[in-house]
């Protein structure tokens, strides 16, 4: 589904019409409800989840514009978390956002049933700096996929929103708790005057990991063709 609003961008858009793009396209992908709401940021703005893009317009989409889509279509009974940012009418990306992707991968391959949730946060740091830039995450890279079951059967999927605020769903520094099960992995990175982040499900569980979706770690951060 992100592929497919990615496809729509147009000149002069703002973040706002490009989250009525996204709702409007929303059944057409078999979804009936959202996980979140649709998340739209461009340039200064990415990173920031802020909620003027569903309320004021900002700026306009231009060539060389940096936009960042985070996109949580849902069901009755499951949900996807999904990102990326793009750099739109050119095929020339900026540092910031190769090394975004470039963070990701590293995240996502990283991930084991041997590795904890707070180490997770770490590696995704010390990739940013490593590459002299910031990582712009300060509570959490991520948080777990929650299934509906127990108290999230009521309200769900927006329920199991609300439980990812929890610090036990979060993929933060100090989580001890080694990883098991599904989680959805978001840093983002910024060089201190554009930032870029992409989005990836990963599903870990015994000797079982995989990033939801991809046939292996190159495909990370990308669109379908």
């Amino acid at each position: 589904m992100v592929a497919d609003v990615c496809g729509r961008l147009e000149a002069g858009m703002h973040a706002r019409d490009i989250v009525e793009l996204a709702e409007t396209r929303l059944g057409e992908h078999g979804f009936s409800t959202w996980y979140h709401p649709p998340e739209v940021e461009m340039g200064a703005d990415v990173g920031r989840a802020s909620p003027l893009p569903r309320i004021g317009k900002g700026p306009a989409l231009a060539a060389g514009s940096l936009i960042s889509i985070d996109l949580g279509p849902a069901t009755n009974d499951a949900y996807g978390d999904f990102g990326v940012t793009r750099c739109f009418g050119t095929a020339d990306e900026p540092f910031v956002l190769q090394q975004a992707r470039e963070c990701t991968r590293a995240a996502c391959g990283f991930a084991s049933r041997w590795k904890t949730c707070g180490e997770l946060y770490i590696v995704s740091q010390a990739w940013a700096c490593n590459q002299r830039l910031t990582l712009k995450n300060k509570n959490a890279v991520g948080h777990r996929v929650l299934p509906r079951e127990g108290l999230l059967a009521t309200g769900f999927p927006r329920s199991a929103h609300l439980a990812t605020l929890l610090p036990k769903n979060r993929l933060h520094r100090l989580h001890p708790v080694r990883l098991d099960g599904m989680f959805a992995v978001r840093p983002v990175v910024s060089d201190g005057t554009q930032s870029a982040a992409f989005e990836e499900m990963i599903y870990i569980h015994e000797d079982v990991k995989c990033v939801l979706g991809r046939a292996n770690l190159a495909e990370v951060g990308t669109l379908p063709g």
